[in-house]
């Protein structure tokens, strides 16, 4: 029997900036020592946040990783999937974290088979073989997420890695196509009769108003990332996400304050559930080009798998 377990992680290599200082290296103890009080608490909220989430879901054992990634080796059009039989790289950041490796089996048989049902509904799908089928190189969009979940790829657990076409990540495309592929892909995996955790790597608005002035916590300077004339632009996109995931009835008024609590949120999915929280996803999307978020596409993908398993159970 199949089991689909998801998980969101989110990839900013400041998280690592929240471990406890004696479970780590001299390299990173250091940077946390020079990390201010405030950044240091905010980090391991975020931190722990992560390590809660993924004991959650190993519970369920998995025994194949689904990895999203809006940063890996993508095309201009089609969904790219890694055929390699490896993996490896590190989480570095403005020339930090790079203790934070990761070295992971890419399940080669699966990629493959997923490309092949991909393009059989219709959806434009490449495989990416890099260096000669050596080792395909990862950085921190794969690296952090799977960072996280080593207890499982330590064992043996192997991985399928795939990114979104560009036109996703520059708005050119409709919502439609990525629930398409989100439902696609929740049939293929249906059909694995495996144990399987879908993991999206993103992040929300990158161009929130901030008084932090610390290169190494900002976006990267290449990005052009400028704050929107309207500052509540960022914050109203990740408050529709978090209603999004929450599945709170939809409005047309966002709500003035984002989640602030670490408590589980329990939401039983049903239709009315998934049509309020499509409607979120649709306000997100709508806010997207100024909000600027790295995860929006892998919120699209995964909703359209979450939409079409409701449906699936009637």
């Amino acid at each position: 029997m199949t089991n689909i377990s998801c998980l969101i992680l989110p990839h900013g290599a400041m998280t690592f900036n929240g471990i406890h200082s004696c479970d780590v290296s001299e390299v990173t103890a250091k940077r946390i020592a020079e990390t201010s009080k405030e950044l240091h608490k905010d980090c391991s909220v975020l931190f722990n946040a992560c390590r809660k989430a993924v004991a959650l879901v190993i519970e369920s054992k998995p025994d194949l990783i689904f990895l999203n990634t809006p940063h890996g080796i993508s095309l201009t059009d089609s969904m790219a999937v890694y055929t390699n039989v490896h993996a490896k790289g590190n989480a570095e950041w403005n020339e930090n974290w790079k203790e934070f490796e990761v070295d992971v089996h890419l399940d080669t048989d699966i990629a493959k088979q997923l490309i092949e049902h991909l393009r059989s509904d219709g959806i434009p799908t490449q495989g990416i073989s890099a260096f000669s089928s050596t080792e395909a190189p990862l950085r921190w969009g794969e690296v952090i997420p799977l960072w996280f979940l080593k207890e499982l790829t330590s064992t043996g657990v192997k991985v399928v890695i795939f990114t979104s076409p560009v036109k996703y990540a520059k708005g050119s495309a409709p919502i439609s196509e990525r629930l398409k592929i989100g439902r696609s892909i929740r049939t293929f995996i249906r059909n694995l009769s495996r144990s399987v955790l879908y993991v999206v790597s993103g992040d929300l608005a990158h161009t929130h108003k901030t008084d932090c002035r610390v290169p190494l916590y900002l976006p990267d300077p290449r990005w052009e990332m400028s704050v929107p004339s309207d500052e509540r632009v960022p914050l109203d996109f990740d408050i529709a996400v978090e209603n999004w995931i929450k599945g709170v009835p939809y409005s047309q008024e966002v709500c003035t304050e984002p989640i602030r609590s670490t408590e589980e949120l329990t939401t039983s999915l049903d239709k009315q559930v998934i049509t309020d929280a499509n409607n979120w996803l649709i306000k997100a999307t709508e806010l997207k080009g100024l909000a600027l978020s790295c995860g929006i596409q892998g919120f699209c993908i995964l909703h359209g798998l979450l939409q079409s398993e409701i449906e699936h159970r009637g």
